[in-house]
């Protein structure tokens, strides 16, 4: 029994460390795209779901619970505004950076529930070849929509309650407590996004089969699958039809099929031959499952299951949106598809074919290497370009809102590129920007800084407006600091007066040797004096330092000790702006993105050590003993 314990321990430990590896680089992986090319100005739909929708009633207290579950386009996305809500709430302020790293938790989170699940089908022993192809997989980023926009974690969401619903209404026996929160399950994915009403419909079709063919012909059985029918056609009656979509969807058979044959086809040629090829695997293991019939609470009706889902969010995204299915936020879905035919393909070949082994293993490395050096071609061809265009618009888009938020002029929205306008209806735009309770929580990169209401240097000349080196990057804001500026021997400092609106973190733009003997920044309000805290001196390039305040009235006051006229020890500062509580925490992992990617690394160095240590002992073991 103790022997038995230690190695199912090891087991565990070792599948621990596989998937911690795998969870870190990926989650680098995506802090990495974030970091590079994502951008914390609210885009487009953002401006309306969010800030005008959902947070300005919340924030005046007028949202109700009609508001929550109201429509956005064809979908209810309840969970996503719940979501969103709880993270302005722990932050403060709005921070779409904040949504993207969680949101990359979340999907990285599901990714590896959802792995967990396929080697329960297919056996542990194939772990580490689903990790590393769904690293493939996920780590190039072909759906970097989702990743760069805070709002599109309704697509994680879907995935996350779709496969939980899947495997609790397909495993568990029907009308059981686990079977119910399958059911919660589905009802969750429905309130995600329009397309989880085919996690239920998924269900009850395998639960169709096991009645038909007696694999379960029970009262129960029958029962369940009427639930799981009767939750897809109410979430078919609550999803809307939208005249101003009808353009975008398919309005004959013929573009429908065009664009489903895309859509499975993908990231191949749009052709039929390459639909066949890519999902070949799913099809001929659902033949076989359907034809050999293994009893119901045989695990593999789960994949089956999931081939199913899959084909319903492939025929939703054809049907849907018919005059560009292949968009970048659909690929989370396409790359799911294309894990599950993986899976598919390692369960055929674990059929006991002797005749056939030398042409089964030809058949995956051909499969493999086909849909591989697809996906490294579309890769190529495609993601660059897209990546770079979205960090050029984000850049404009965000210098473009600050200068009408400093200035006020219409014209910084109006006869600009419509790449650099964050909103397609700049009218539209400046009255939501209007709103007191949006401007009071706009994100920190385009929120106006604190305005100064005095300023007192002592002596006169110690610290300067735009006193800093040559050498560091402009700022576009007022500045302060005392390079170049003394002109005698004499010490000084300068206090600059501001009015903190309510209790908040500020965030204070530094450059320059804050840290040298002399320097000092300072916060001074009600009495109390505290030093500014920073980690290093940011020399000629700017650093951020933080710092918190109380509503009512401060002081950000610098101070030079020194008695030299020279340069060597001269700091600066900008004017703070208010950041939220997760907002320090926030830019630390995306400039770290690169520890997780270390992490995960020595962890699978790690794993692999404990494998093959396990394996000689093993191979130890089984010698016979020397005479």
């Amino acid at each position: 029994m103790k022997a038995s314990f230690d190695i199912k321990s090891h087991v565990q430990g070792k599948s621990f460390l596989t998937y911690a590896a795998f969870a870190f680089i990926l989650f680098g992986i995506k802090l990495w795209l974030i970091k590079t090319y994502g951008n914390a100005t609210p885009f487009w739909d953002q401006w309306d779901a969010e800030a005008d929708h959902l947070y300005r009633p919340f924030l005046d207290g007028t949202l109700g619970w009609k508001d929550l579950f109201s429509t956005h386009n064809e979908h209810r996305i309840l969970i996503t505004r719940l979501y969103d809500l709880a993270l302005l709430c722990i932050n403060g302020i709005w921070n779409p950076l904040l949504q993207m790293a969680v949101n990359a938790a979340l999907h990285v989170g599901t990714l590896v529930f959802g792995i967990v699940l396929l080697t329960r089908v297919v056996g542990k022993n194939y772990l580490p070849a689903l990790l590393v192809f769904s690293l493939f997989l996920f780590g190039i980023p072909f759906a970097w929509e989702n990743t760069l926009a805070g709002f599109q974690v309704q697509f994680y969401f879907v995935l996350l309650f779709s496969i939980a619903c899947l495997w609790l209404t397909v495993t568990r026996t029907p009308l059981s407590p686990a079977w119910w929160i399958g059911i919660l399950c589905a009802i969750l994915a429905f309130f995600s996004l329009a397309s989880g009403i085919f996690a239920p419909l998924a269900s009850a079709i395998v639960g169709l089969v096991f009645y038909a063919t007696g694999l379960r012909k029970t009262a129960k059985q029958l029962a369940a699958a009427a639930i799981l029918v009767g939750l897809f056609v109410v979430g078919w009656l609550l999803t809307p039809t939208l005249s101003y979509h009808a353009a975008l969807k398919a309005n004959s058979i013929p573009q429908f099929l065009d664009a489903l044959k895309a859509v499975f086809a993908w990231p191949m040629r749009p052709q039929y031959i390459s639909a066949l090829i890519l999902n070949a695997p799913g099809l001929i293991y659902s033949g076989l499952v359907l034809w050999k019939r293994p009893p119901a609470d045989d695990r593999r009706w789960f994949l089956l299951a999931l081939n199913v889902w899959t084909i319903g969010q492939a025929a939703s995204v054809a049907y849907g949106r018919a005059t560009d299915p292949l968009q970048s936020r659909y690929q989370d879905l396409f790359l799911i598809g294309i894990l599950v035919n993986f899976t598919c393909l390692i369960s055929l070949a674990q059929n006991k074919l002797d005749k056939f082994n030398k042409w089964k293993i030809i058949g995956v490395g051909a499969w493999v290497a086909i849909v591989s050096a697809s996906l490294a071609l579309f890769a190529y061809e495609e993601v660059p370009d897209h990546l770079f265009s979205k960090r050029e618009f984000g850049v404009c888009e965000e210098l473009q809102t600050r200068r009408y938020l400093a200035t006020g002029n219409f014209i910084d929205l109006v006869n600009q590129p419509w790449s650099c306008v964050p909103y397609p209806d700049p009218i539209r735009f400046a009255s939501i920007l209007a709103f007191p309770n949006v401007a009071a929580i706009l994100p920190a990169n385009i929120r106006p800084p604190l305005t100064a209401i005095s300023i007192e240097s002592n002596p006169i000349d110690s610290f300067v407006a735009g006193g800093y080196s040559p050498s560091s990057p402009k700022r576009s804001g007022m500045t302060w600091g005392n390079y170049g500026a003394r002109t005698n021997a004499a010490t000084g400092h300068v206090s600059i007066r501001f009015e903190a609106k309510r209790d908040d973190l500020l965030a204070i733009p530094v450059a320059g040797y804050p840290l040298a003997g002399g320097n000092k920044i300072e916060i001074v309000q009600d009495g109390r004096r505290r030093p500014v805290s920073l980690s290093d001196n940011p020399e000629n390039s700017w650093g951020l330092a933080y710092a918190s305040v109380k509503k009512g009235p401060f002081s950000l006051v610098l101070s030079d000790a020194h008695s030299d006229t020279g340069n060597a020890n001269w700091f600066a500062i900008e004017t703070p702006y208010v950041v939220g509580s997760l907002d320090a925490l926030t830019k630390r992992m995306l400039d770290n993105y690169f520890v997780f990617m270390l992490l995960g690394g020595i962890l699978g160095f790690a794993s692999l050590a404990r494998h093959f240590t396990a394996r000689r002992a093993k191979v130890g073991q089984t010698q016979p003993p020397q005479a």
